[in-house]
């Protein structure tokens, strides 16, 4: 009876220890894929996040350049409208020059001010600012930039001229004459540059269509 008896709370207290074994077992594996479950929610949490942000980031981007190519037509237009300007009234600049320095009488020429385009940069310093350049494919963010330069260049030229007509150095007629063919020239680089951008064509070189001296 009494080995009977051991036998029997020997075989109960192995059951109980398989069981209690295979309950750790079976606690220790929950708690690994609760932790596992809990590093991937983080991964996720944060892929998606940083796809959000990619997105919103590619919109801004997008965003970002249509304004610049619509900021591009618009500075296009109005060049080419003061370069109308110029090209109509450097004929007659010139003609009053040239009877200026032969004293005989000069014609009236129909001068309506130096004509500088009023060009706008907003879009492209925001893109500066806000690093947009950096998603934007290489080659159109080269083209644009280029763009940009030479509208700067022109407005340069221009403010300079303008100045200088402002103050009379140099004589108006003389300074005028020059000052419109220079003009021009940066005019027709800046057309040439933004018609690369925006898929326009730009029109032909100034001295291809006026034929006179200007300096």
């Amino acid at each position: 009876m009494t080995v009977s008896h051991r036998t029997g709370k020997n075989q109960s207290m192995t059951a109980a220890s398989k069981t209690s074994a295979l309950s750790l077992r079976h606690s220790w594996t929950f708690i690994a894929a609760e932790m596992l479950a809990i590093i991937f929610g983080v991964f996720l949490g944060v892929w998606i996040s940083e796809l959000a942000e990619d997105r919103e980031i590619e919109q801004f981007v997008e965003r970002s350049r249509k304004v610049m190519l619509q900021e591009l037509e618009e500075n296009y237009t109005r060049i080419e409208r003061a370069r109308d300007y110029h090209l109509g009234l450097l004929p007659g600049v010139v003609a009053a020059r040239d009877a200026l320095l032969a004293d005989e009488p000069i014609e009236p020429f129909d001068y309506r001010g130096f004509g500088a385009p009023l060009v706008t940069t907003a879009a492209y310093d925001t893109a500066l600012s806000a690093a947009t350049f950096a998603r934007v494919d290489p080659a159109e963010a080269s083209q644009i930039a280029f763009a940009y330069e030479q509208i700067a260049n022109m407005r340069a030229v221009m403010e300079n001229y303008r100045l200088a007509v402002a103050t009379g150095e140099g004589g108006f007629i003389p300074l005028i004459s020059t000052a419109f063919a220079d003009s021009l020239y940066a005019e027709d680089a800046a057309l040439r540059a933004i018609a690369a951008v925006i898929d326009r064509t730009p029109p032909p070189i100034w001295t291809s269509v006026l034929d006179v001296r200007p300096y």
